[in-house]
This record gives structure tokens, C-alpha cells and sequence, in this order.
């Protein structure tokens, strides 16, 4: 497990984080990092080793934009880095 906040919640995962990329049917998150006030691109995410990860999902999901605060449901990931798994819901938490 990682430094984004995950659980389990019934046979799945669940992971926060700040999106830097997204696209009709992909997102890339990253952790929340203190003291950072501006929405990092994906590659500052990767150079500064923050932990980051990759979701496709099987359909658009249009509602999410580059720097909100989403929780995302996944039922795999690999742990390569950054890693990349395949979500199942998205969540809009916060809106900058």
C-alpha cells in the first residue's frame, strides 16, 4: 500500500489523491502534498517520487478535471512506477 490514503471496502480498493491528467476514459492521480499549492503536471509528480498512479476505466468520465480531489475504486493496480490499475468508480471530493 501507498501513501495515498487506500482501503478495502468490500473486495475493492479505494485511493485519493489530486488529478494531473485526464482524459475521456483514463486519470492519473497523485498524493496530496503539503505545502504544494499548485496542481502538479505528471511528469513532476514522477520526478519527485511522489506516489502516483494510472486508472483506465471502461467508460467516459467526463466530470472529472485536472486538479480536483477525486477517490477512485479500482479492482486491480500494479505497483510498477507510477502504477497503473483499472478503476471502477470515480468521485468527485473537491473542486479547487
Amino acid at each position: 500500500l501507498w501513501g495515498c490514503k487506500e482501503e478495502s471496502q468490500e473486495e475493492r480498493f479505494v485511493m485519493e489523491g489530486i488529478v494531473a491528467e485526464v482524459s475521456d476514459a483514463h486519470v492519473f492521480i497523485y498524493e496530496e502534498q503539503s505545502g504544494i499549492s499548485r496542481v502538479l503536471t505528471k511528469e513532476e509528480a514522477i520526478s519527485k517520487s511522489i506516489q502516483s498512479s494510472s486508472f483506465g476505466f471502461d467508460d467516459k468520465i467526463s466530470h472529472i478535471e485536472v486538479g480536483d480531489k477525486v477517490k477512485v475504486w479500482y479492482d486491480a493496480i500494479d505497483h510498477s512506477l507510477p502504477a497503473s490499475g483499472h478503476g471502477t468508480k470515480i468521485e468527485l471530493i473537491k473542486r479547487p
